[in-house]
């Protein structure tokens, strides 16, 4: 794996050009801007729109190099463009062009937090997909590694944070295994789904009780988020407790694309998270030593 400040050539061979980068972040801003705010456009126009004015750059390698900038773009704790999943291999000059853009789009940080900290989708939000499998992600590059951080958030906690926006996707959830278990005639069990989360407050590492077709209890903790399939999630220390303590009963549903246009989807855990997940200690509780040794005392 590269890492910032490795050289990558292009389709030509040769190096991209600063004039090239910069017009290849300028237009993925343009449509990251757009997507956040909910307007339709078509990414492989803007591919061929490129491609005419640099010859040296086919659509293949421009699209690549987007997905570069989505690399970039979460190492710095930014969300992605959808549909633009998160490759590693780039150069310093890319990092560098982010950044400045960044800087040059000063409205960007409040459209972006706005649509963070916009109210659920009003009215029931069905799951209308699901992954076979979970998505690779790249989690050496999720927290910056190497960067400098030129952002005043980290949006994806925040997020994280957006209790509407949870509250509606454990209420999702909670429709989608009534749902199933009444489609496979499993009326009393479907019945007995509780949203614990609501019943008995957060204390009990998951949000959702159900049941598997034989019966048999399914702990359910809901994360959700309106962006892309492979946005990293946060996890508390007592949900990790629960899984590793329970792991025949545990399962996390990661719902992404909430309330969108494609419609919400869905992938699965199961189990203990310390063997389904890569988990990176991103904060600890911390206290001054001479306050520890009082409490000793």
């Amino acid at each position: 794996m590269l890492y910032p400040g490795a050289m990558v050539m292009g389709e030509t061979g040769k190096p991209w050009t600063a004039d090239e980068v910069r017009a290849t972040v300028s237009k993925y801003f343009d449509m990251l801007v757009m997507d956040v705010q909910g307007q339709h456009f078509v990414k492989a126009a803007i591919y061929r729109e490129l491609s005419a004015r640099f010859a040296a750059r086919n659509v293949n390698s421009i699209e690549r190099k987007m997905s570069n900038i989505s690399a970039v773009l979460v190492g710095l704790g930014y969300p992605h463009l959808r549909g633009l999943s998160p490759l590693p291999n780039y150069q310093r000059s890319l990092v560098e062009s982010v950044l400045e853009e960044l800087t040059r789009r000063q409205s960007l940080d409040a459209i972006i937090e706005s649509g963070v900290l916009d109210d659920a989708p009003v009215g029931p939000v069905d799951i209308v997909r699901e992954a076979d499998v979970p998505p690779e992600m790249i989690t050496d590059l999720l927290h910056g590694q190497g960067m400098s951080r030129a952002f005043k958030r980290d949006y994806l906690a925040l997020e994280a944070a957006n209790r509407a926006l949870g509250l509606a996707g454990e209420l999702a959830v909670v429709r989608h295994e009534q749902t199933f278990l009444r489609r496979i005639g499993r009326m009393k069990l479907a019945d007995r789904v509780e949203h614990v989360a609501q019943t008995h407050g957060d204390g009990l590492g998951y949000d959702v009780l159900s049941f598997d077709p034989e019966g048999r209890e399914k702990w359910i903790e809901v994360k959700t988020t309106k962006y892309a399939i492979d946005v990293p999630f946060f996890v508390t220390r007592g949900e990790v407790r629960v899984s590793s303590a329970s792991p025949e009963h545990y399962h996390l549903y990661r719902l992404y694309g909430f309330g969108s246009s494609k419609g919400t989807g869905l992938y699965r855990l199961q189990g203990d998270l310390e063997k389904s997940c890569k988990l990176d200690a991103i904060s600890f509780e911390a206290a001054p030593k001479s306050q520890l040794r009082l409490s000793l005392i």
